[in-house]
């Protein structure tokens, strides 16, 4: 390495120049030269290209199907287990960058957002010359799979038999990914900007390279309208190294950076003349076991270790360098990477060496070079996206924000623009209608239903509504700055939408996510919904035992009177259910299919008919519907505005700790609810768990189907036991169970033997029942061994009773 101690600052600018610098003009010329040869030839060129610079004869551009097939069996089995461990790991970190959709009311019945979407076709380039580097198909490819890109295209050089590295085909096939197109250097990148017989054109090109691949992807973006990730060329790796680094740690970091290629480059700045010379001598031991020695060695013959007075320079000539890589080698490297400004990506410490970045850590490995750092990012999963803007108004936003904007476009001469406002308001003014909260004027499905304080209340504006997202001093909302009391940090308040969760359900729902209301169970909703219409003293609800206990509660709670329309005995609404309801001025109607505690399904045909006939809510509670094989009333929102679907994380989703529970409904009605929760009702510790089990929603199939399992288990079992007189049907993951025995004294028996169970012998039509969930295949076994001993103990005790009144 070049040594320089202690620099005049005005020099700084000559020892920061990277090798390949000098060579730009007549790479430049060469790649120009080798596109229009892409240009002119296609596949041809690309073939000649590949014999010419690769050295290798190609009878076909395309990886074949059997060629990728046969990749897994050459790559041995401790490496592939490496693989799917960075992967799982790269995977997590980006996934955890989809943010919420963006959504703000930049004043009343102003609605703006911003949505993400996905690049439609991206082409990755992945180095496979002197080193296959099938660490950077996992950096592309995973963000790339995460964010929905439709279409992606691999290229990477052939080998000299005109093979591609198996390990990179194993790493294609475990992302799905089919396209692999063997061609490397400029030339790739000149057939994904231009397209050829066998390679699509693609919309943006990823990926690092040498200098030849670093200015092809600047030329198609320049000049052929190709979007690029950034500038990603030959490899470099500042380390500053301060007193307390171990220079061995120190030596390794450079040259894993030094080995890449002879034109990278690595720089060594410390303010300790003792480590500066520990440093050389270990690069001089290490280099000498490399196998890339020579390779290293060139790198080494262009890179620098530069003395300076103390930590404050070395900040400021790292910040001008940017490096690509930049490495803290101090005890204070917490402190230290406050000021930086300019770098791919820094790494903390004595024990977080560079190459875990390369591999695994999760952070991508495809970041900025030559000092492009200044400007760019490395890739991310907002590198495979576009981020399109969206603006909905209102009856009243339009009328708010219209005047602003014909007045602007009068006084810049643009009358078409003032126009546009202008016919919409006199449009306004000539038929009033109900503002829905999809901007589409409609007769007011909720007219008399919501409690005049509430259309008149102002709903309280949080810190978090007034402001979104972070800022590098939050001092609005009287938190402690301090932090938290306890391991984890719950300083700050969470967002009051829950818009991150809302994202997410919504895509898996097949709803929209003004369509969801979350609430601290579905108690919350079900409270919420009684306080929205009903006002206390003079309104009533309908409920229909028997049922889940909690809406009497809610409407108790409230001064809400309770009318109460019964099931049938095999627990179905009654025929006349729809007309009866027709008759009533409750404000809402409580139906809970499937039902609690009976398991089953209301008819379809009886909820249809209330809907279209009852003039108040329709709340339809599917707490258990994942276990039910019928599709939920979340797909008729749009048939019945004043339709409310209440499920809830606790059941299927096993998260009753978390106390997460939704609602469906209309946006209008959902805007209801907003408006009068409580500001932080979601706690952001239940935010964050929910939002993990969301990513692992693809889990909840397979244990639904466990648990039914277990039901049927459960059923075929029962009905082998004396004492059980009938056991119901069930839609859901409990079975009502009626004894043929004093139900209570079976409920104490076995909470006895230590099984605890719901007695429901005292509901409307629920004489002699049990409600028995359905448990893990021991408990479910206990259970029913315990109630075969119940059963035997009961026909002896059944005996001895009979004998002696023989007997008497």
């Amino acid at each position: 390495m070049q040594v320089y101690s202690y620099p005049d600052p005005g020099t700084w600018h000559e020892l920061q120049q990277r090798p390949a610098a000098a060579e730009a003009p007549q790479v430049a010329a060469r790649v120009r030269a080798i596109f229009e040869q892409v240009r002119a030839g296609g596949d041809a060129a690309l073939l000649a290209l590949a014999n010419e610079l690769d050295g290798a004869t190609l009878t076909s551009l395309r990886v074949s199907a059997t060629e990728l097939a046969a990749a897994a069996a050459q790559v041995p089995a401790e490496l592939q287990a490496a693989i799917r461990q960075a992967k799982a790991n790269i995977e997590a970190f980006h996934q955890a960058q989809g943010g919420a959709e963006l959504r703000v009311e930049t004043m009343p019945g102003v609605h703006c957002s911003r949505r993400a979407v996905p690049v439609q076709r991206v082409g990755l380039y992945v180095p496979g010359g002197s080193a296959p580097l099938f660490s950077t198909l996992l950096m592309l490819g995973v963000p790339a799979r995460l964010a929905g890109c439709p279409e992606v295209v691999v290229c990477t050089p052939p080998q000299a038999d005109g093979s591609v590295s198996p390990v990179i085909l194993f790493v294609a096939q475990l992302l799905g990914i089919t396209t692999v197109v063997k061609a490397g250097g400029a030339q790739a990148v000149a057939a994904l900007a231009l397209g050829t017989e066998s390679v699509p054109a693609v919309d943006k090109i990823f990926g690092p390279g040498n200098r030849y691949v670093t200015a092809g992807k600047q030329l198609a973006a320049a000049e052929y309208g190709v979007a690029i990730d950034m500038p990603a060329g030959p490899s470099e790796v500042l380390v500053i190294a301060d007193a307390s680094a171990n220079p061995a740690f120190v030596a390794a970091d450079l040259l894993s950076q030094a080995e890449h290629g002879p034109d990278s480059q690595v720089v060594l700045l410390t303010d300790s003349a003792a480590v500066l010379v520990a440093v050389q001598a270990e690069l001089a031991n290490q280099v000498a076991t490399l196998p890339r020695r020579e390779v290293a060695e060139q790198a080494l013959a262009n890179s620098r270790a530069v003395l300076l007075a103390d930590t404050a320079s070395m900040l400021q000539f790292s910040n001008q360098y940017a490096a690509e890589h930049l490495i803290l080698a101090t005890d204070q490297a917490d402190e230290l990477a406050a000021g930086v400004t300019n770098a791919g990506s820094v790494f903390l410490g004595h024990l977080t060496p560079e190459a875990v970045g390369d591999y695994a850590s999760g952070t991508n490995h495809t970041l900025p070079t030559s000092g492009f750092a200044r400007q760019y990012s490395g890739v991310s999963l907002d590198s495979f996206v576009k981020k399109i803007t969206f603006q909905r108004l209102t009856t009243s936003g339009l009328q708010a924000i219209g005047s602003v904007v014909e007045t602007m476009a009068e006084a810049e001469g643009l009358s078409a623009h003032a126009r546009a406002v202008s016919v919409r308001l006199a449009s306004l003014a000539e038929e009033p209608s109900f503002p829905m909260a999809d901007g589409a004027g409609a007769q007011n499905p909720y007219a008399g239903l919501i409690r005049p304080s509430v259309e008149r209340m102002q709903p309280y504006s949080s810190a978090r509504d007034e402001f979104e997202g972070m800022a590098p001093v939050m001092l609005d909302a009287n938190e402690n700055s301090l932090g938290s009391v306890g391991p984890d940090d719950f300083s700050r308040y969470p967002d009051p939408h829950q818009r991150a969760i809302k994202t997410q359900l919504a895509a898996i729902k097949g709803v929209l996510p003004e369509q969801i209301f979350l609430g601290n169970g579905s108690d919350e909703a079900i409270d919420l919904l009684v306080r929205l219409t009903c006002t206390p003293g003079r309104d009533a609800i309908v409920v229909c035992p028997p049922t889940y206990g909690m809406y009497e509660v809610a409407a108790n709670l409230n001064d809400v009177r309770v009318e109460r329309l019964l099931l049938t005995p095999d627990f179905q609404l009654p025929e006349n259910a729809a007309q009866e309801l027709a008759k009533s001025s409750a404000k809402m109607v409580f139906l809970c299919s499937p039902n609690n505690p009976t398991g089953n399904l209301l008819a379809q045909a009886a909820l249809e008919e209330i809907l279209r006939t009852f003039n108040g809510l329709v709340v339809v509670d599917e707490a258990y519907a994942d276990f039910a094989d019928a599709p939920s009333w979340t797909t008729r929102l749009a048939d019945f505005p004043r339709l409310v679907v209440l499920q809830t994380f606790s059941k299927a989703w096993g998260l009753a700790g978390l106390r997460l529970g939704v609602a469906y409904a209309a946006p209008a009605l959902i805007a209801y609810l907003n408006k009068i929760k409580p500001p932080y009702n979601i706690s952001a510790a239940t935010q964050q768990h929910a939002l993990a089990a969301l990513a692992s929603s693809p889990k909840l199939p397979e244990m639904r189907q466990e648990l039914l399992a277990g039901r049927e288990w459960l059923r075929q079992q029962f009905m082998s036991v004396p004492i059980v007189e009938r056991i119901f049907p069930s839609d859901s993951n409990f079975l009502l169970v009626r004894f043929s025995v004093d139900a209570t004294e079976v409920y104490d028996q076995l909470r006895a033997r230590g099984i605890v169970v719901r007695n429901r012998t005292t509901q409307p039509g629920c004489r002699g029942c049990l409600r028995l969930t359905v448990g893990t295949d021991e408990e479910n076994t206990r259970l029913v061994n315990a109630l075969l001993e119940i059963s035997a103990e009961s026909t002896s005790t059944q005996s001895d009773t009979t004998a002696a009144a023989a007997r008497a």
